[in-house]
Order: structure tokens, then C-alpha cells, then sequence
């Protein structure tokens, strides 16, 4: 790819992030991230087996043969994206459990 299209996509990428395009021309230079990105969510005993029962019968009312949990998770989070009546139930949710699980 020609230095002039990386900086360009570096641009663009950094504008629809919020940021602004770094001031390192090498820096510019680079392509922006496109591998995936690993996220890990512990669940409780109780949240996985809600999940995976979650799972299955949709997978039976949509005639799928399987529902993986991490597609649960990307349809939520581009439902909150898209759809401010999710995007409020979950900050509502959030701010009902204090908003972290984290031990601290």
C-alpha cells in the first residue's frame, strides 16, 4: 500500500475515533488495527447456565444449530450502539449494580 493511502486510512481511522491524526508522519504511516480484539466476561455459575439455556432455545426458535454466547455478546453491544432504548436499559442496569464486578 502506497505511504499516502496509510496515511490517509490512518486519518480517517483516527477521525472516527475521536482523535485527530497523530503528529508522527511514521506514526501516520501505520495501518490501523484490524485483528480482533479478545475480551474476556467471568460469569457467575448461575449468569452461564442463564446464558447457555439463553442460547439454546434461541437457537431452537430461530432453527439455528447453534448460538455462540459471544454472539450474544456482539449483537447487545451493537444493539447499544443503534438503539438508545437498549443503550439506557443497560446504563440503568449498570447503575442498579454499581457498575463493576471488578474485585478491586
Amino acid at each position: 500500500m502506497a505511504p499516502d493511502r496509510r496515511a490517509d486510512l490512518a486519518a480517517r481511522a483516527a477521525a472516527v475515533a475521536g482523535g485527530t491524526a497523530p503528529a508522527d508522519p511514521e506514526a501516520a504511516a501505520r495501518a490501523p488495527r484490524t485483528r480482533p480484539v479478545r475480551v474476556t466476561v467471568e460469569l457467575s455459575p448461575m449468569e452461564h447456565k442463564a446464558l447457555r439455556q439463553w442460547c439454546a432455545q434461541t437457537s431452537a426458535d430461530l432453527d439455528l444449530p447453534l448460538v455462540a454466547g459471544a454472539e450474544v455478546f456482539r449483537a447487545l453491544l451493537s444493539l447499544m450502539r443503534t438503539d438508545p432504548a437498549v443503550a439506557e436499559a443497560v446504563r440503568t442496569e449498570l447503575n442498579r449494580t454499581g457498575g463493576s464486578r471488578r474485585r478491586h
